[in-house]
C-alpha cells in the first residue's frame, strides 16, 4: 500500500491505519520537495502524483494508493483513476457528513484554496447550501501551522487567529467543521481554543469513510500483501526533515530514505 502526502498530514491516516490494520505493510511518501500541494496548479498536481505512482510501482509491487490530501483527491482522482488499473483512494471533505449532525445547521468548512476551488468542493457547497450556512475559510497558511507543531517549531495563535477571523467574527459560530486537509486534525486544540468554543464542537476529518474503502478494497484482495516492511520516504532532505524524525519514531519505520521524484 502506498500513502502520500507533501507534508504531514498524511501521517493523521496512517496513525489510524496502524490501529485498524496492524498487519498491514505500507510505504508513506512525504513529497516535501514541493510542499504545499495546495498553492500548486492543478496540472503540475495531476503530473505530479502520476510521476510517484509510477516510479513508487517499478519499484515497489503496490497494489493499492491511498491520496492522504484533499487537495490532490479532489484535483486528480478522476485522472489517476483513468491512468491507473489498481484502486486508489481519496479524501474529500465530508459535507454529507457534516449535514447529518450538525444541530443549529451552520456548518464550517476550511480547506485548501485549491480543494475549495474545485469543482467537487463548490458542487456539494451549492448543493447543501439550501439547508445549511456553510461558512467557509480558504486558507494555506494553517498547513503551515501544523507542520511547525508537529516539529515542536514555535507558531503565533496570532496568526492562527488571523485565519480563523471569518468565524471569529459570526454571531452565531458553527456546531460542526469539516477540517479539509489532513494537516488541520493536528490542530483540532488549538482551533477550538482560538474560537472559544465548546468541548461539544464537532470536527469532520473524513477519515472514516477513506477507511471503510481502504477495508473493502483489503477485503476483495483477501489482505494479500506483496511489500514486507513499513517504508517512509522523502524527497527532500533539510533541516525540517531532521526535526521531523523523532516524531517518526512512533510508526516503526523499517527504512526511512531519500527518493528522486523528478
Amino acid at each position: 500500500m502506498l500513502i502520500f502526502d507533501s507534508g504531514i498530514g498524511g501521517l493523521s491516516i496512517l496513525k489510524t491505519i496502524k490501529m485498524i490494520f496492524p498487519n498491514i505493510h505500507y510505504i508513506y511518501i512525504l513529497d516535501n520537495e514541493v510542499f504545499p500541494y495546495g498553492n500548486k496548479t492543478e496540472h503540475f498536481i495531476i503530473h505530479r502524483i502520476i510521476t510517484i505512482i509510477k516510479k513508487i510501482k517499478k519499484i515497489y509491487p503496490i497494489n493499492i494508493v491511498l491520496i492522504a490530501c484533499n487537495t490532490v483527491s479532489t484535483v486528480a482522482l478522476s485522472f489517476l483513476k483513468k491512468t491507473f488499473n489498481f484502486p486508489i483512494i481519496g479524501i474529500f471533505p465530508d459535507i454529507n457528513a457534516a449535514e447529518k449532525i450538525t444541530k443549529n445547521h451552520i456548518i464550517g468548512l476550511i480547506a485548501t484554496k485549491k480543494t475549495i476551488q474545485s469543482s467537487y468542493t463548490q458542487k456539494l457547497v451549492y448543493e447543501k447550501s439550501f439547508n445549511n450556512a456553510i461558512k467557509i475559510i480558504s486558507t494555506n497558511q494553517l498547513a503551515l501551522i501544523a507542520e511547525k507543531k508537529i516539529r515542536k517549531i514555535a507558531f503565533s495563535k496570532l496568526d492562527l487567529k488571523k485565519i480563523l477571523t471569518p468565524w471569529l467574527n459570526l454571531s452565531i459560530k458553527p456546531d460542526t467543521i469539516i477540517l479539509g486537509c489532513t494537516h488541520f486534525t493536528f490542530l483540532k486544540k488549538e482551533i477550538k481554543e482560538s474560537l472559544h468554543l465548546s468541548s461539544s464542537i464537532n470536527f469532520i476529518d473524513s477519515r472514516q469513510k477513506m477507511l471503510f474503502a481502504l477495508q473493502n478494497y483489503l477485503h476483495k484482495l483477501k489482505n494479500h500483501q506483496n511489500i514486507q516492511q513499513n517504508i517512509f520516504l522523502y524527497s527532500k532532505n533539510d533541516q525540517y526533515l531532521k526535526q521531523l524524525l523523532f516524531f517518526l519514531k512512533k510508526y516503526q519505520f523499517n527504512k526511512i530514505a531519500y527518493i528522486n521524484l523528478n
